[in-house]
């Protein structure tokens, strides 16, 4: 087996975990999925990667957007015109979260003003366009909405088109893939 497809495999593994994880929370979940990035080439890795830092913290310290929060998970890509950029998926809990659409807005307009202090945009991925891929309320027994989050959502999370690659000659590990805690199964 490739490293590439070990790498993927170990992603999606993740990324179920987080997913199963959030139905143990609470039986009806809502997903968010984001886009963040940049405006006027203004992005590089070390930007992203504080700005990421700093999201996914403020992911459990601000009540106002975060309160019914229960995992993220966050792919950090490098585009075609050598901008970085992330795609996030967030879990809440469905029976305080009401308006999937509105709360993804709350986090782009966070990322937009708070985070990157008006150098970041984002993209709603909860509209009408990605219905069929089932973001938004899924309830834990819904398993055609489960297995469809996974295959579409979940797989192009953990693709590994557009991967950053270390230019510096360095062996530093750069974090493309972030989740939250998973809870311990007892043993």
């Amino acid at each position: 087996m490739k490293k590439d497809n070990r790498k993927i495999q170990r992603r999606y593994k993740q990324g179920c975990a987080v997913i199963d994880d959030a139905f143990k929370a609470d039986s009806k979940v809502v997903f968010i999925r984001i886009d963040l990035y940049y405006r006027d080439n203004k992005s590089s890795l070390d930007k992203i990667n504080k700005d990421l830092n700093k999201l996914n913290v403020n992911s459990h310290t601000k009540p106002t957007i975060f309160k019914d929060c229960i995992n993220y998970i966050t792919k950090l890509e490098k585009g075609d015109n050598d901008n970085y950029h992330a795609h996030a998926l967030f879990t809440f809990k469905g029976h305080n979260v009401r308006n999937h659409k509105y709360k993804a807005e709350q986090i782009g307009k966070y990322w937009q003003d708070s985070i990157t202090k008006g150098d970041g945009c984002y993209y709603n991925c909860n509209t009408e366009k990605y219905d069929k891929y089932y973001l938004g309320t899924i309830h834990r027994n819904d398993t055609e909405a489960i297995n469809s989050l996974k295959e579409n959502v979940l797989n192009y999370l953990c693709k590994d088109e557009q991967s950053i690659k270390n230019n510096d000659g360095s062996d530093k590990k750069i974090k493309e893939f972030r989740c939250s805690a998973v809870a311990k199964k007892n043993k």
